[in-house]
Parts: structure tokens; sequence; C-alpha cells
């Protein structure tokens, strides 16, 4: 049962972009809540969620997986958590999952020795797991048949290492799943082939992906290679199915980056940036296989973004959220999809957007020499520098809204460093890359503010070691400082959450050699400043298993007697929503904390005589 949407909130947040076959799906968050909206050539249209029984009690939807026919299968947990139950219509029973990649098939062999019929395969745990203790080791790959109890579901041995990560992503061959699984930094790539006569599975061994930046879409006719995406050396290529090497390299316009790529079933939907500052713009090209020639097929103007894109090469669609610039300065949004064969994509409804004030540009070089580029939005107020870079989750999510909206207000500046990705602690001498990088970004805003002005340094998730290591290297430079769902202890990581997988990121703390560099850059095991440190807040999680809660408390303990400490845990995972009412909770003591700090208070005050 489908209804026409009839908007009357004001929009806030659209994510979670899935495609099947020719129509779209995407969530949209309201301070009401969230909805599940499917945009195709008829319109766009609510997609009504299981209830009842379906939904167990006091969870609430984190993903969903819509099937070309038939009801969704849902994902029910804690909100923003990594872990749920999933649900599956006409199923008896549930199963838990991390935050599952839903691959649905065709033609799936029944374990009690039925025929065969439609399914979908997951990555989750064994069916007596429950969410109260997730594990964070033991994740499989299953297979499930359609309306059975998931406790006759097939697990695929992949004889992978124990601490492995595993995804399932979908291919242009409706009986196949391309299974990845990282572990120690390499990540393994195989194509797994289900007999829908005997129940086996074939594995077949694919090329690795030696950096999360190289990707394998294998489509229906074609199979594309994208390697380095999002750095100087991207390059994509096309060749025939099972090709792992050869193949023709695409060629883009000379000075446009590759950033990602997503495939379809006959083609390849390529994200690129061009141009620097006021004068950059992201674009979309489609790349067909027969040809592989890039056509142009949205975008391209100074100020064009697409922060919410997806495809699949099981699907006939894309799917993206296309922001465009205004010449009065103000940006609108709106949800297009491209159809297999079409050369124009199809407008499916416009979505309210937060007009970004003019953006002035500075740049601070690292310690390496490195140039950082900071962003810098709005001219009055505290600034709050926050890092804008790989290492957050704060693009598009309720914080930076609100701050948007504050620095718009002239109620503060917003100050986006440019960061760079972690690398392995023993492979840094004097903690350089990524590191210390708002270190090195606070420095010429604090000389070019003055004493007087209140200067407050933010960082979310990974992005938290280096705000809480420029407060503690330099506390003098800052007058608040702010960490969300952070990652402070970089020695005993492995024994939080989900951090044994992170060795290969940071380092192995088991070795004498890199314990040593990681206890140097540990902000939970640096040395604290002879003075007093400014105030701080640390929010933390009680359901969020990448950042677990243990991070903040321990620095909270480590810090109170040096420091004004705020600290404050909160019923979600690491992941918010507008939707959330915990979620919006958090973002107000944020605010509340930056407009509270007795430097803001003392500018106001002096401002007003």
């Amino acid at each position: 049962m489908r209804a026409t949407v009839e908007s009357s909130d004001q929009l806030v947040a659209v994510h979670g972009l899935v495609t099947v076959g020719t129509a779209g799906y995407w969530w949209q968050d309201a301070e009401s809540g969230a909805r599940l909206l499917r945009g195709d050539a008829t319109g766009v249209h609510a997609v009504p969620l299981p209830d009842g029984p379906d939904g167990p009690d006091g969870l609430t939807p984190l993903t969903v997986h819509p099937a070309d026919a038939g009801r969704p299968v849902v994902t029910y947990g804690r909100p923003g958590g990594d872990y749920g139950y999933l649900s599956e219509p006409g199923a008896p029973d549930v199963v838990l999952v991390r935050r599952p990649s839903v691959v649905h098939l065709t033609c799936v062999p029944s374990a009690t020795g039925g025929t065969a019929g439609p399914g979908f395969v997951y990555t989750g745990f064994a069916p007596e797991a429950r969410l109260d203790d997730p594990p964070a080791d033991g994740l499989r790959v299953a297979v499930h048949r359609r309306g059975e109890p998931f406790a006759y579901d097939r697990a695929v041995d992949l004889d992978d290492d124990p601490l492995a990560l595993v995804t399932v992503e979908a291919t242009g061959d409706p009986g196949a799943v391309l299974v990845r699984s990282t572990a120690h930094g390499l990540t393994t790539q195989r194509l797994l082939r289900l007999d829908p006569g005997t129940g086996r599975s074939d594995l077949t061994s694919l090329p690795a992906a030696t950096t999360p930046r190289d990707r394998l879409l294998p489509g229906t006719d074609h199979w594309w290679h994208a390697e380095a995406l999002g750095t100087p050396r991207a390059v994509l290529r096309v060749g025939p199915p099972g090709d792992g090497d050869a193949g023709t390299t695409v060629v883009f316009p000379e000075g446009t980056a590759l950033a990602w790529a997503w495939g379809t079933r006959r083609g390849l939907l390529v994200r690129t940036v061009a141009g620097r500052g006021a004068n950059a713009a992201e674009a979309l090209y489609r790349v067909d296989g027969d040809t592989a020639a890039a056509r142009l097929v949205a975008g391209g103007e100074p100020g064009d973004s697409f922060p919410e894109v997806t495809a699949s090469p099981a699907a006939d669609c894309a799917l993206w959220l296309r922001v465009s610039r205004r010449p009065d300065g103000t940006s609108t949004g709106r949800m297009e999809l491209l159809l297999d064969g079409e050369h124009r994509p199809r407008p499916l409804s416009a979505t309210p957007w937060p007009a970004r004030l003019p953006r002035t540009t500075r740049y601070s070089t690292a310690g390496d020499g490195n140039r950082l580029p900071v962003q810098l939005s709005g001219t009055a107020g505290p600034v709050v520098l926050l890092e804008h870079g790989g290492l957050t989750a704060l693009a598009n999510a309720p914080l930076e809204r609100a701050l948007e909206e504050l620095a718009r207000a002239g109620q503060l500046t917003l100050a986006r460093a440019v960061t760079r990705s972690l690398v392995p602690a023993h492979r840094v001498p004097g903690g350089e890359r990524g590191y210390n990088d708002l270190l090195h970004a606070a420095r010429p805003l604090r000389e070019e503010l003055g004493p007087q002005r209140p200067l407050l340094v933010l960082g979310h998730s990974m992005g938290a070691v280096g705000a809480a290591r420029a407060v503690l290297l330099e506390p003098g430079l800052f007058d608040g400082w702010i960490l969300r769902f952070p990652v402070t202890d970089l020695v005993g990581f492995p024994r939080l959450g989900i951090g044994r997988h992170w060795t290969g990121m940071l380092g192995d703390p088991s070795r004498a050699d890199q314990l040593k560099a990681l206890t140097a850059l540990s902000p939970l095991h640096m040395p604290l400043p002879a003075g007093p440190l400014p105030p701080v807040l640390i929010q933390t999680g009680t359901y969020d298993t990448r950042a677990d809660a243990r991070h903040g408390t321990r620095l909270a303990e480590r810090l109170r007697e040096r420091a004004p400490v705020t600290h404050s845990s909160y019923p979600v995972g690491h992941v918010e929503r507008f939707c959330q009412a915990a979620s919006r909770r958090a973002v107000a003591e944020v605010t509340a904390f930056i407009r509270g700090c007795p430097a803001v208070v003392r500018d106001l005050e002096g401002a007003s005589q």
C-alpha cells in the first residue's frame, strides 16, 4: 500500500539511500520523526513500515531493506546503535545483526530440503545471540530463505581471520554476492555463488583491495575496477566479467578528480570534484561499458554538491540528493533518479536545505609541511574549530546543522579544518599525518583572533584524538573543548567495543615497538600540562559499540582535578539523527556549553557594554 506524501514538516535530513529495481528509497528526518519514502517514475510515495509483532518493543527501525515485492526486511535496535534484530515478514523469529548489508537473491535453497525460492544473504550472528550483549566477534555470512526461521539459515564457511570485518554487496548476477572481509589492513574479495539445487556455496577469490579506496563493482555485462578513489592517483577501468586486472581506462575531462563510484546493472555512476575554493563543484558522470565514455548527467556548476548518492549492481537505477547554490547565496536540495538507458535524471522531490554562508578559506601548515585548508563560516562570536574530513561523522548530522544556524544568526563562527586520515602510530615520527592537524589549524586562528576572542575545539569519534591532543599539548590556545562519542585510549582500544579491528589503522599495542608510539599519541596516556585546562564537555553513547563509552569516561575521570568537566551519557549509539529526542538533547547541550563557557560569557558581556 502506498500513499502520496503531503509534506508539512520542515525536512532537515536525508540519508540511508537504497536502490531496488527501478525505484529509490530514502529516509527523511524531521523533528516529528523519520519516514521512509520511495521514488520512481510514478512519483514519491510513503512506505509503511511493519508494525505490531514485527517490531520488538522499545526498539526503533535502524535500517530498511526493501524488496522487489512484498514487505521490506527491517533491522530494529536502539537509536543510533550498531546492532539490531533483523525481522523478515513471514519468519517466526529474528536474528541479531550488525548493521547488515542485506543482498536479495532470486533463488535460495531451503535448509529443510524444500524447493528453491527467493531469499537474501546477510551478515549476522548465531540465532542465540542477544542485543543486550552484542558480540564483537563471531560475525558470519548467512543465507536466508524468505519466510523460514532464521535458525534454519546456512552459514557460509569463509575460513577468515576471526577478527575480520565482513560485508556483503550486490552484483549484477542475481545469484551471486560480493563478500569483502578486512583484517590487518588488507581487504579480501570473493564472489559467492549459490547452487539452488544442492545448497552448496562456491567462493571464488578475486584481486584483493589494497586500500579502502579500491572498489570492485561487478555488473551484468562488465566489471568495474576503481583504484585509489578520492586521491590524485584515482583511476577507473572497465573489463569483461571475471577479468581482474585487464580492462579499458575511462577518461574524464582534464582537472577532474574521481571521488567515488556506484554501479548499476548496465553502467556506472561516478562522483567527481573539479575546481577549488568558491569555484569548487561536484558532478556525476555516467559511464556505459560498451563505449567506456564518461557522460555528464548532473552538476558541474560552482557550488553543486551531492552529499548522498547510491546505486547497486542489482538495480536499474541510481538515486542522489543534489544540492545547488542559488544566485542569492542560499541553497536548495532535490532528490533525483537516473534509470539505466536514460540520459537525463528525473526530479523526484524538492528538499529544503540550510542556506550556506559565504565561506572564506585559510591555510595552515602542519609540522610535516602539509597545507591544511580551514573554511570559515560566519564572522562573529566565538570560533568553533572542528575537523572536517574522513575522521568525523559530523557531515550532514544534527550538530553541524545547528552550528550552521548559529553561524547564520551571527552567534558564532565555524572553522572547518580539512584534516587527514590517521596512519599507524609507529609510522608517524613526531606525531604528524593527521594526529596534530587540529593543533596546527588552531595556531594561526588564535594569532588572527587575538587573545580576547574565544576559541573552542570540537572532535567527534576518531577526530576526538586530534582535538584532545591539541588542548593537552597547548591548552593556552583554547577556551573550551568538546569531545563527542570520542576515541581517547590508543593503548587499550583493542579491548573496547570493536577496537580490536583497528590495529591495522592505528597500530598494535601488543607489540612493544608500536606500544611506545601509541602511548605517546594517546590522549588518555599523554602527560598532563602543568597548568589548568579549559572547560571540557564529553558526551558518550550507552549503545555505542564503535567508540566504547569507556573511552570518554576514563578521560573524564582523569581530567576532573585539572579542568571543569561535564560528562553526559545518552541512550544512543554512534550515529545520530534529527528525529531522535536524545540526539536533539545532546545537540542542545553542546550549544549551551559553548554559550556558557566563561570566556564566551565574558566576551558577550564586553560586547554589550
